[in-house]
């Protein structure tokens, strides 16, 4: 999913996380270390002005059945006729289904102020190498992430009311949606309200060429010669550089 959006998928989903927060990443889990506010370090920040939806699901491998009460059952369904609901097939482990309602995302501003302080600690002695500053973060209203562990998996949702229009949304909370069937293994996210399920962090990185800069981690050309910028980080990486 970070390949696809740029964000990292905070794990779990309903991990608090703020603006600022300075983290250590292992296999994909962050620590929170401290804050730039803890640091000393001024940061300027600015929201989204409007709210946005996110949806996303691996290409291919993922299959979302919605019924409204009445309908005919899917085929393969558990839901009944008078069930309203949704069937999700997952034709590949590893597979995802993530959809946010009511985004909006926080952003700091002065990374450039930022950037300039923590190289000069950096080379002071005081910041370790492998802290990871929390530069976006995208808030939900609700949201519904589902991950397959097992190929060919599948996971029936019934709603909790009747309802007969098939405009159905897997992010809306008041269905009071429940597992009534499940094959194969998965993680399961609900509905959840009020989460932060995506951020992007920047970290430390002695450049090989050019000049000390923050840059976007999918511009490959700039990731040659970076020194500090938003990137995916590798344990072994970090704990390489950290020595």
């Amino acid at each position: 999913m970070a390949s696809k959006t740029g964000y990292r998928a905070t794990w779990e989903p309903n991990r608090p996380l703020t603006i600022g927060a300075i983290v250590k990443l292992e296999q994909g889990v962050f620590s929170i270390q401290s804050s730039l506010e803890k640091e000393g370090i001024p940061m300027e920040v600015m929201d989204d002005t409007s709210e946005g939806v996110l949806d996303y699901s691996s290409s291919g491998s993922v299959q979302v059945g919605v019924k409204a009460a009445g309908q005919a059952p899917l085929a393969g369904s558990a839901l009944t006729d008078a069930d309203a609901g949704f069937s999700i097939d997952f034709s590949s482990d590893k597979s995802i289904l993530f959809q946010a309602d009511k985004t909006k995302t926080i952003q700091i501003t002065n990374l450039g102020a930022i950037e300039r302080e923590v190289i000069q600690r950096v080379n002071a002695g005081s910041w370790p190498k492998d802290w990871l500053i929390v530069t976006q973060l995208m808030q939900a209203t609700t949201a519904t992430i589902i991950i397959s562990f097992s190929s060919n998996s599948k996971i029936d949702l019934k709603a909790s009311a009747n309802v007969g229009t098939p405009q159905l949304k897997l992010t809306d909370a008041s269905l009071g949606l429940s597992v009534v069937s499940e094959k194969g293994s998965h993680f399961k996210s609900i509905a959840a309200n009020g989460i932060t399920p995506l951020y992007r962090v920047v970290g430390y990185r002695h450049p090989l060429f050019g000049h000390e800069q923050l840059s976007n981690r999918d511009d490959a050309d700039e990731l040659k010669k970076e020194q500090f910028r938003i990137q995916p980080f590798d344990p072994a990486e970090l704990n390489e550089e950290a020595k």
